[in-house]
């Protein structure tokens, strides 16, 4: 049975009140009413049906209608928190063109129907919220007492968690055409696992590879660390540096990416030319994943007179190799950073085209510098062609998805509004220079350091996020719940 919410009923009750006192008057022949004809029942509202009509499902809004619900949660909350709670209000107007009302928890409770989020001062969500543990999260429905609306109730701990709570809500509340819960709705979940922050002390720029069981981590300085115990939470063995460092590189050693190809390993790495000055991307090859990784190509195979890092490897759907990379900032004349991309020889000495420009920093709304970092290619399930990249958003260092229009590198590309990481999710760190991976469990996961620069004790540390694919997109692939649904 599907019902509504019904509307408040003190108009109704008003009505009824007046229609008896009319038939009491009648009764005993004041003249106020005729007892030959007694007062009409009031009608039931066309929109909602009454309260003792609710079954087992409860709907919010219709797609193009209105609600009665009201949004409810602390105003005076952190910036980050809110725009996660805000997410709420934002999918009844993208999916349903419904305006859902927002309320500070302080105003008092009138027993109207209202979607609680943390609030300590509505009972139904204290009661929730104080079953939690650290990390924890749960969604329930109140349904409200003797002339109360019900109340969907969302309590969580933890920054982590709050993102869960909210997805769980969305999750099991928009069906498309409308957005309802059942009238039992009762969730719990853990946040848990989803972000592994590792053991590693200290790692810039990490790209992790699973080879033969073991995860290696590559990071800014040339080094590289070797996990064994199948774990990504397990223990990491330093292996130093894993490069003959070629007499020309001066510094700079940045952000080492290894890609297997043809039974060996390239790295994809940056350093600063004593020759020329400019900081360049270059390609070493190596039998092993630990190395030692030498120099394959004519020194920088980036524009000798551009700054350029962060080279990243992808083939095309044609078998072409390609470099895509980071024109820095620092070289262009308006110091607003590019990526940029050129074809490969097949052995990987070499380009075979000349770079093309893909993006500049600024074309993406929520980046706030010209920087461009950090570049990652991806194809989705169904074709379509993403790149990982970094700049900053409000809150920091940040993780964003663009988008080829046409699925090849040419593009052209446009940007997501929706980050992949920010410290807007979390509450804790910011961090960027993202890359994907598998573990040996067949998940995918995001591979970023946190934060972009060191916070008291914490210093710049490899953290894992198991992510899926979702509507041509990538999103994290939130725990399950448990519960009724």
């Amino acid at each position: 049975m599907r019902v509504r919410v019904p509307p408040k009923l003190s108009a109704l009750v008003l009505v009824l009140c007046l229609c008896a006192v009319l038939n009491a008057c009648a009764g005993s022949g004041s003249g106020l009413g005729s007892a030959a004809e007694p007062a009409e029942e009031a009608p039931a509202s066309e929109s909602s049906p009454p309260a003792e009509e609710y079954g087992d499902e409860i709907v919010l809004a219709e797609r193009g209608g209105t609600t009665e619900f009201t949004l409810v949660c602390d105003l005076a909350d952190r910036e980050e928190a809110l725009a996660d709670i805000f997410r709420i209000r934002d999918a009844f107007k993208k999916d349903l063109r419904v305006e859902l009302p927002v309320k500070d928890s302080g105003q008092k409770d009138d027993g109207s129907a209202e979607i609680v989020v943390n609030a300590r001062n509505r009972k139904g969500c204290a009661d929730l919220l104080a079953g939690l543990e650290k990390g924890e999260f749960a969604v329930r429905v109140s349904p409200g007492g003797e002339g109360e609306q019900p109340k969907i109730n969302i309590a969580y701990k933890g920054d982590a968690a709050r993102m869960c709570a909210v997805n769980a809500f969305l999750d099991a509340s928009m069906n498309g055409e409308k957005a309802a819960v059942p009238a039992d709705l009762d969730l719990r979940g853990s946040a848990d696992g989803l972000l592994i922050t590792s053991s590693i002390p200290v790692l810039r720029d990490p790209f992790i590879v699973l080879e033969d069981g073991v995860y290696y981590a590559y990071g800014t300085g040339w080094v590289c660390y070797e996990n064994k115990s199948g774990s990504l939470a397990g223990g990491w063995n330093s292996l130093g540096v894993v490069v003959d460092i070629p007499a020309d590189a001066e510094g700079d050693h940045w952000a080492p990416e290894v890609h297997r190809r043809d039974g060996k390993f390239y790295m994809f790495t940056t350093y600063r030319s004593r020759r020329t000055g400019h900081r360049g991307c270059s390609i070493f090859e190596s039998s092993t994943p630990t190395g030692p990784f030498r120099e394959i190509t004519d020194g920088h195979v980036t524009p000798k007179n551009w700054d350029s890092i962060d080279g990243t490897y992808y083939v095309d759907e044609s078998g072409q190799p390609w470099m895509i990379f980071v024109h820095e900032w620092t070289s262009t004349p308006d110091s607003v950073g590019r990526m940029a991309a050129a074809k490969l020889s097949d052995d990987l000495t070499h380009f075979i085209s000349e770079p093309v420009e893909l993006f500049r920093a600024d074309d993406a709304k929520w980046a706030k510098n010209g920087v461009t970092d950090g570049c990652f290619m991806y194809r989705t399930a169904d074709g379509q062609l993403l790149m990982l990249w970094s700049n900053w958003d409000s809150a920091g260092y940040c993780v964003g998805i663009a988008r080829s229009a046409t699925g090849a590198v040419e593009g052209p590309w446009t940007q997501d509004s929706d980050l992949l990481y920010s410290k807007n999710m979390t509450g804790e760190y910011d961090g960027g220079h993202g890359m994907l991976f598998t573990a040996a469990d067949g998940s995918l996961y995001l591979a970023f350091h946190s934060p972009n620069s060191a916070v008291g004790s914490r210093r710049e540390t490899p953290v894992f996020i198991r992510v899926k694919e979702k509507d041509g997109t990538l999103v994290w692939d939130m725990p399950s719940v448990s519960g009724k649904e």
